[in-house]
C-alpha cells in the first residue's frame, strides 16, 4: 500500500473516530405541527416537549446545551418519558437536575425500566413535579385548564419492569380537547390505540444509538417491531393492531430543521423520541440525542399524512 493511501485511510478512520464520539452530541429538537379535529381557539399554538432517557451520569449531551434547547423551545407543557439516572449512585442528582431543567414549566411524568429495576425512590422526583403543578404519572390521569380549554395527559407505567396498566389508567374525560398519552417503551404498542389518544409519546429505544446509513437499527430490544425504534407511525386497532409509518427515523433527521406537519383525524399517532442519553454501548452514530415539541393547529381537513413545513 502506498503512502498517501495509507495517510488518506488514517485520516479517514480518525474522522470516523471524532465523528463517533463528539459528531452527534447536539441536542436536536424535532417539531412537530399537530392538527387536532375541533381543536379549541384557546390550544391553537399550545407547545408541549418531550424528554425521554436522560440516564444521568450518561448524558450525552452538555447540561447547559440541554437546559438551552428547552427555553428556546418555549413549552406551555413539559412530559417526561423516564429513565431519569444510568446508575443508583445518581438518583440524588435527579430532582435538583429535573427542577433546574423544567425551570417552574408544568411538567408531567412517567417511569422507564432502569428506575424500576434501581429502585427509584420517587419521592423526591414526585416532589420536583408538583412543584411545576405537574405530578409523577403510574397509571394515571391528569388534566390541565387553559381558559376554557382542556388537556388532559395519561401517564402509563414501563410494560417490562412496572406495572403498565391501561384499563387502570382509565379514558380520557368527554370534556378533553387534547388527549396525549405518555409511556416509556413502544413494547405496549398494540395496546394503544385503546387510549384514543391524539399522540403516544414513548422513548426507551434510544433510535438504537447506532444507525447503518438507510438502515434500522442494528440493535433494538425485543419488545418491538425494529422501525419502531425512532420515528412518527399512526396506530389502528381492532383484533390484530397494526402501525403504519408515517415518517421514519431518517426522514426525521433528513428535515434538517423543518417542521413535520401531521394530523390527527385519521387516526392515534404514535412518536418514539431517540432520547437524550446512552446506554451500555456509549455512543451515538447517526442518531443523536432529540428533544421533540409538538405545536396544535385546528384541524382544517384538508391534510393527510405529513407534509414539509
Amino acid at each position: 500500500m502506498n503512502w498517501p493511501i495509507t495517510v488518506l485511510l488514517f485520516l479517514a478512520a480518525v474522522a470516523l473516530l471524532a465523528w463517533l464520539l463528539r459528531g452527534d452530541r447536539q441536542v436536536r429538537t424535532t417539531h412537530i405541527r399537530l392538527s387536532v379535529p375541533r381543536l379549541p381557539r384557546p390550544l391553537e399554538g399550545y407547545r408541549i416537549a418531550f424528554l425521554s432517557d436522560l440516564h444521568l451520569g450518561m448524558l450525552y449531551v452538555r447540561p447547559g446545551d440541554l437546559f438551552e434547547a428547552l427555553e428556546t423551545a418555549r413549552p406551555d407543557l413539559v412530559l417526561l418519558g423516564g429513565d431519569y439516572a444510568s446508575s443508583r449512585r445518581r438518583h440524588a442528582d435527579i430532582a435538583p437536575f429535573i427542577r433546574r431543567l423544567i425551570g417552574g414549566r408544568r411538567t408531567f411524568a412517567v417511569l422507564g425500566n432502569t428506575d424500576h429495576h434501581q429502585q427509584l425512590d420517587t419521592t423526591a422526583l414526585d416532589g420536583a413535579l408538583q412543584q411545576s403543578g405537574g405530578a409523577l404519572l403510574v397509571n394515571e390521569r391528569a388534566a390541565v385548564q387553559r381558559d376554557a380549554a382542556r388537556v388532559e395527559v395519561i401517564g402509563i407505567d414501563d410494560p417490562l419492569h412496572g406495572d403498565a396498566a391501561v384499563e387502570t389508567a382509565g379514558a380520557f374525560s368527554p370534556e378533553a380537547d387534547l388527549r396525549v398519552a405518555v409511556v416509556h417503551s413502544p413494547a405496549i404498542w398494540q395496546d394503544l390505540p385503546r387510549l384514543a389518544a391524539h399522540i403516544t409519546l414513548c422513548g426507551h429505544t434510544h433510535g438504537g444509538q447506532v444507525r447503518p446509513p438507510g438502515l434500522e437499527a442494528p440493535v433494538t430490544h425485543s419488545h418491538y417491531p425494529r422501525a419502531l425504534a425512532s420515528g412518527l407511525f399512526r396506530l389502528a386497532g381492532g383484533e390484530r393492531p397494526s402501525y403504519m409509518s408515517v415518517v421514519g427515523h431518517w426522514g426525521v433527521l433528513g428535515r434538517n430543521g423543518r417542521a413535520l406537519d401531521v394530523t390527527a383525524d385519521e387516526g392515534p399517532l404514535l412518536y418514539v423520541s431517540r432520547g437524550i442519553g446512552v446506554g451500555m454501548i456509549p455512543i451515538r452514530f447517526l442518531c443523536p440525542p432529540e428533544l421533540v415539541v409538538i405545536e396544535m393547529r385546528r384541524s382544517n381537513g384538508s391534510e393527510s399524512g405529513a407534509s414539509d413545513g
